[in-house]
């Protein structure tokens, strides 16, 4: 129930229910020029939603709740798919499977929503986001650059958010040592975040072991 009103809230639309899951559009059937933007904030609510919830499970000594989010945006098959028995309004495409594979990476990533490039460039600035690394998902055969979204952000993580963009920059072009000197800062900062940290051990794994001249820093998944 809170997870629905949150997205309802934000014009989106819930499609289906898949297990535990919410497959959730935003853009249709109404077009919406800020899809993008509304689904982010969304997402966000949910979360805010989410952490009520769990303050509740703490009160009556239940297990804490946790979800993944992930969004992608792009064309899609929308409408009224099936046969004369049966049919329903969803929408399929490979830019659904997409989003499905960054809920995923949730989990490897250690963060609570996931967005694509696609969403990130029609945001405008107006969400703070951390890019978070180049992905080959499952199934899939292009690169896919992903990032994490906040509200909002503490002085000390702005700072390290700022430091973490100019450190990934120097990682992509292969300056393993500058970046491993940059991340190691943010790290000061943030010395619990797993996105740094895992840059760190790459950074000092490149280090030793330099990649070939066809390395694009992709990682690639070969599960869900």
């Amino acid at each position: 129930d809170i997870m629905v009103e949150k997205i309802m809230h934000r014009q989106g639309l819930v499609d289906k229910y898949i297990g535990d899951a919410i497959m959730a559009i935003f853009g249709a059937p109404s077009r919406d020029p800020d899809c993008a933007y509304h689904a982010v904030l969304a997402a966000l609510d949910m979360l805010d939603g989410l952490a009520e919830f769990n303050t509740h499970q703490v009160e009556k000594g239940r297990k804490l709740v946790d979800i993944g989010i992930g969004i992608n945006f792009g064309s899609v098959t929308v409408g009224n798919i099936g046969t004369e028995r049966k049919m329903e309004y969803t929408v399929i495409g490979d830019r659904v499977n997409t989003a499905s594979r960054l809920e995923g990476l949730t989990k490897f990533y250690h963060q609570p929503i996931l967005i694509s490039d696609t969403i990130h460039e029609r945001l405008k600035g107006r969400v703070p986001c951390r890019f978070v690394d180049k992905v080959v998902p499952k199934g899939k055969s292009e690169i896919i650059p992903i990032y994490a979204v906040k509200r909002s952000l503490a002085e000390k993580e702005a700072e390290a958010w700022r430091i973490h963009e100019t450190a990934v920059s120097r990682y992509f072009d292969r300056d393993f040592t500058g970046s491993l000197d940059l991340f190691s800062q943010a790290a000061e900062l943030l010395p619990q975040d797993f996105i740094i940290q895992n840059y760190i051990f790459c950074c000092r794994g490149l280090k030793q072991a330099p990649p070939p001249p066809e390395w694009t820093g992709a990682v690639v998944f070969d599960a869900k």
